[in-house]
């Protein structure tokens, strides 16, 4: 069992505008996190989790989409720190901003503030099969 608050308080986001395949739009995150960082899932069909290498601008119906750029926590139960990027021009990491990261077991939350300046968005994609390890997969040595 999960001891971490987060995988249990959260909320949660289902907005298929988000995927990284979604084109250009005026899409922007300052204002929907306007109220300070929160714990949140990803879920359905935009995708279930914030990607892990560089979007092209004008994607996730935004014009400078975030990726988050660093190590995602491989083992249940665990926190890491973590930056985001936003791409911009051609620069793929033109903004950034801390956020934090917590391995739920079968899903990720993510504790996210509002972005850097008005323009950016968190932008997301369907998780591999091996990006988040179950707990009864993990080898005790």
């Amino acid at each position: 069992m999960m001891s971490s608050s987060q995988c249990y308080n959260y909320t949660t986001i289902d907005d298929p505008t988000r995927n990284i395949n979604q084109g250009s739009g005026t899409q922007y995150d300052l204002s929907y996190f306007s109220s300070g960082s929160r714990w949140v899932r990803f879920e359905g069909a935009g995708g279930t989790q914030i990607p892990t290498s560089s979007v092209l601008i004008y994607r996730c119906a935004t014009s400078a989409p975030g990726w988050y750029s660093g190590a995602m926590p491989s083992v249940p139960d665990t926190t890491v720190n973590g930056t985001v990027c936003y791409t911009w021009s051609s620069n793929n990491c033109s903004y950034s901003n801390r956020i934090q990261v917590t391995n739920c077991g079968s899903y990720y939350v993510y504790n996210l503030p509002p972005p850097p300046i008005s323009g950016l968005r968190y932008c997301t994609t369907n998780a591999t099969n091996a990006s988040v390890v179950s707990r009864s997969s993990v080898a005790l040595t």
